[in-house]
Parts: C-alpha cells; structure tokens; sequence
C-alpha cells in the first residue's frame, strides 16, 4: 500500500486516479482518517468514472466508516458501471436482499414466496 504523510494528503493532487483511490482506502483502514479517505476516492471517481476499483473503495471506505448505507449506494453506482464480481460479494457480505416480486404484499406473503422461487428457478432474478 502506498505510504502517505497523515498532513500531506494535498500533494497528492497530481496522482493518478489508481493511486488517489489507493490511499484513499489505505488512509481510511490504517489512519481510520475517514473523510480524507472518502475526499481521495471521490476525487479518483471524478477523474476515471468508468473505473470499477474506485468504486469499491470509496464502498469500503464508508464500511470502515459504519456508513452501511453509502456503502451500498456506492457499490450499485458501481454496478451499474460494469457487473463486477468483488461489488457483488461486497452487497452479499452486507447482507442485501432483493425486493419481492410483489412489494405491496408482505415478503412472507404466499404470492411473493412462490413466485420469487419460480423466477429464481427460471434464473430471471
């Protein structure tokens, strides 16, 4: 990982979008420094929007920050980029659910039950 001074995150600014993200993720793991953390990857999106990677950071970065649900808004921004199997275990590791196939019904209702495993058997869930 990339070695950053805790007060010089600024004389980053002529990195590449991959190495923004980086120490991004890094700082926010090992410094628990947050919000720089997220300004880096941010900043990483701006520059390479259709890179996944930077996506998947700044999603991790918001879980070690316990901000679950921007994490997950980030990982499906993601997605809709590109299908990406690591943003994928990510949502699955949270815990995602997919909506019932009816969602002015109860999940426990019988139409959502048997309906959700027929589309799930057919594979179009």
């Amino acid at each position: 990982m990339a070695i950053v001074e805790k007060n010089n995150v600024e004389s980053l600014s002529g990195e590449t979008p991959d190495m923004l993200s980086l120490c991004g993720f890094s700082l926010a793991k090992d410094s628990r420094q947050f919000k720089k953390g997220v300004a880096l990857c941010e900043k990483a999106i701006a520059l390479d929007p259709q890179n996944i990677d930077h996506y998947l950071h700044l999603g991790r970065v918001h879980l070690l920050a316990g901000h679950k649900t921007r994490a997950i808004a980030t990982f499906r921004r993601g997605l809709k980029i590109r299908k990406d199997l690591r943003l994928i275990k990510e949502l699955q590791k949270i815990g995602i659910r997919k909506s019932p196939p009816f969602v002015s019904l109860s999940r426990t209702n019988v139409l959502n039950i048997v309906t959700g495993k027929l589309l799930q058997i057919l594979k179009l869930r």
